[in-house]
Formats: structure tokens, C-alpha cells, sequence
């Protein structure tokens, strides 16, 4: 039987989103929560470290580190097609240059593919949520 589990992260980031109607067309900031879950049977091999386990929440947690956290936290998401992009380059020695406007959406859809191709293959990425306030 396959089993559901979760890890959750935090970073710090900053975004703006140029064409949104409203004030998130300014530069701002962000306390992120990301959220992955991930399928898989649990290991029934008798004596092994990971033995009642779908994965490790270390492993987990460390993927999420390596391929969201590290490079976003403290850092901030901008727009290829956005006038500020190259003073963000510049400025900051994190950056994240996205192909869309950096939404919550497309930040969770980025940060999809990026544990994706880091876990091992007999596990399934469930989802990821992004989560930019407590509340949305």
C-alpha cells in the first residue's frame, strides 16, 4: 500500500509582479512556506535504516534545501521580461530569473520540477504548495 508524507520549508524572498493591477506590482517581500508530498510503499526490509519509511523526512527536507531554499531564500524572483532585471543582477547574488511573472503558482510549479528531478525514482511527487502569506 502506498503512503502520503510531507515536509514542509521556509525562505524569505522578494518579487513583484509588473503587470498585476493592485500592490503587488511593487517591489516586495515574502515569508514562503513550501509544502511536498510525496508517495511511495513503505520499505518493509527487515533491519534497514529507513525500514516503516516512504523516505526519510532528512532526505526530504534536504532536497527541498538544496533545490528551492538555497537558492531562493534571501534572494528574489524576477521576471526575464522585467525592466528591473538586470539591476536585480547587479544588486543581488540571489536571484531566481523566471519565464513567467514569479506568482505563488508558478513559484509551486518551479519548485515541482525542482524536487522532482531530484528524488529517487521509485517515489512520486505528489504535490507542492506555495504558500506566500499564512493565509493564501
Amino acid at each position: 500500500m502506498g503512503m502520503l508524507i510531507e515536509r514542509r520549508i521556509e525562505l524569505d524572498y522578494g518579487h513583484t509582479l509588473p503587470n498585476h493591477y493592485s500592490f503587488c506590482n511593487q517591489i516586495h517581500g515574502h515569508r514562503g512556506i513550501v509544502k511536498a508530498g510525496v508517495e511511495g510503499m513503505i520499505n518493509l526490509t527487515k533491519n534497514s535504516s529507513n525500514q516503516g519509511m516512504v523516505l526519510d523526512f532528512k532526505i526530504l527536507k534536504q532536497l527541498m534545501m538544496d533545490n528551492i531554499h538555497n537558492i531562493l531564500d534571501h534572494g528574489f524572483a524576477v521576471w526575464e521580461e522585467d525592466d528591473i532585471k538586470s539591476f536585480i543582477i547587479k544588486r543581488n547574488k540571489k536571484y531566481l530569473i523566471t519565464i513567467q511573472p514569479p506568482t505563488a503558482e508558478y513559484l509551486a510549479e518551479w519548485s515541482y520540477n525542482q524536487i522532482l528531478n531530484s528524488l529517487p525514482k521509485d517515489l512520486k511527487l505528489n504535490y507542492v504548495e506555495w504558500w506566500e502569506t499564512p493565509n493564501s
